[in-house]
């Protein structure tokens, strides 16, 4: 079988009238390749071509120190008084991100923004991308479930991760829906396969796919019979029932139009997806199934974490994953400045980003692969790289560094750059808060604020995007 890349390199988008576009929505298989692009251009106007548009958040627990990133050649002062805007051309990357360097001029460091009002002990879990206390957890609407809103797919959101215990297959630790509604992470990678492609498996698979179908349409009359019976506040309640197994049943007949594309983005299944494989072959199986989701048009918005969540604590990777003998290496011991195998925990540190970083090179090489438009569909996506313990294992948060690749489609100006904004408390400094106010922004979603206002800020500007990165 031909692959998705060869398939849609005869494909030219960005040329195809609009009405014909919209009309190949009911033409086969041209149909089926062309409905996740149909659905973000149905939400224009007439006389706007919308470009695609889709984000992955990457989490990794156990902080992101900020001296271990900071680019060769560029000073690093303690509580700096202004905004410093230059290039990273020039500029070598630090070991520990060393694997992102190729993508300098498509990328940027994003540094000196707070985030304090997430803290929590170790890990500040929801709060990280929610913006609220951590201890709260499912307080308020994280910022990748505000970018699925903003962005709908077939899947509202995609949770993939990786944690210590392979056995677990799915933990509630970075996302949520609003209050008191967690998103899940799934973190068994054949689970995610399935989950996403369960149409790729032959038969079998398809036999399950077709009962399920039946059994969301069967649950889904059984309740509008029950409604006819009942009155007022009761008839209300089922309708909460009604819309979610109709929602479902509509999701199982939007997979079926993209059967071909999604059996053409599945990855294959491996011993990287089982949970015998070390947590970075884990890791590598999770971004293929988050490339090959993007790819097929299952959803625009994916977080992927690595031992993140306020009780995760980081992940235990194998000796030889990091280059040393075999064993466990413990991140929250790590994270502790424990030596392992003779190895300080710095150098550990560095080790374990590196890695990571090499994975996330992997995915972007996969969705350059790929064509949309005039360019790829790397063009079309942002990469928000980040640690849910910002800055450190216990979690300071007087800064939270950030590191995106890509621009949205053009939406942000963070093409070869390095941001540094002023220190906690002084006149020009920004939060985390404002970052994701700059991706709702980007997207459309022009709200002046995003969670909780730091109470020991007031004196600082808290509201708005950040125009320095807003086009």
């Amino acid at each position: 079988m031909p692959s998705v890349t060869n398939q849609m390199k005869t494909m030219n988008f960005a040329t195809m009238p609009r009405r014909t576009f919209f009309r190949g929505a009911t033409l086969g298989a041209g149909g089926v390749f062309l409905a996740p692009f149909l659905r973000q251009l149905e939400a224009a106007t007439e006389a706007s071509l919308a470009k695609p548009a889709r984000i992955l958040f990457f989490v990794q627990g156990n902080g992101m120190y900020p001296d271990q990133i900071q680019p060769e050649g560029i000073e690093r002062p303690a509580e700096p008084d202004t905004l410093e805007d230059r290039p990273l051309a020039g500029h070598r990357f630090a070991d520990s991100v060393s694997p992102l360097e190729p993508f300098a001029d498509r990328m940027a460091f994003i540094h000196g923004l707070s985030g304090r009002v997430a803290l929590g002990n170790h890990g500040c879990g929801m709060g990280a991308l929610g913006c609220f206390p951590s201890p709260k957890d499912a307080f308020a609407e994280t910022i990748d479930a505000a970018m699925a809103r903003a962005l709908p797919g077939v899947f509202f959101h995609g949770g993939l991760g990786v944690e210590t215990a392979p056995e677990r297959s799915i933990i509630y630790n970075v996302s949520a829906r609003g209050k008191g509604v967690p998103l899940p992470t799934q973190c068994s990678p054949l689970g995610a396969h399935r989950t996403f492609f369960s149409l790729s498996g032959g038969g079998l698979e398809r036999q399950k796919f077709n009962a399920n179908t039946q059994l969301l349409d069967f649950l889904a009359d059984d309740v509008k019979r029950m409604q006819q019976r009942l009155n007022g506040a009761e008839r209300e309640k089922l309708d909460h029932y009604l819309h979610a197994f109709e929602s479902m049943s509509g999701r199982q007949g939007s997979l079926v139009k993209l059967q071909e594309r999604i059996s053409l983005a599945a990855p294959e299944v491996t011993e990287r997806f089982g949970s015998g494989a070390f947590a970075f072959e884990r890791m590598e199986a999770q971004f293929e199934v988050a490339a090959g989701a993007f790819i097929a048009g299952l959803t625009n918005v994916i977080t992927v974490s690595s031992g993140a969540g306020r009780n995760q604590v980081g992940v235990s990777f194998d000796g030889s994953e990091l280059n040393l003998e075999a064993g466990p290496i413990p991140a929250h011991e790590v994270g502790h400045q424990k030596t392992i195998q003779e190895t300080s925990a710095a150098e550990l540190h560095i080790r374990t980003r590196r890695r990571h970083c090499e994975k996330l090179v992997e995915f972007v090489r996969k969705l350059e692969s790929i064509p949309e438009g005039d360019g790829t569909m790397m063009d079309n996506t942002l990469i928000v790289y980040l640690s849910d313990a910002a800055d450190q294992h216990h979690a300071k948060a007087y800064e939270w560094p950030i590191i995106v690749i890509g621009d949205l489609g053009g939406r942000l100006k963070t093409a070869n750059r390095y941001l540094r904004y002023p220190w906690y408390g002084k006149p020009g400094h920004r939060t985390v808060a404002n970052f994701y106010t700059t991706l709702l922004h980007a997207v459309g979603e022009r709200r002046g604020r995003f969670g909780i206002e730091d109470v020991n800020l007031r004196d600082i500007d808290q509201e708005g995007a950040l125009t320095e990165i807003l086009t």
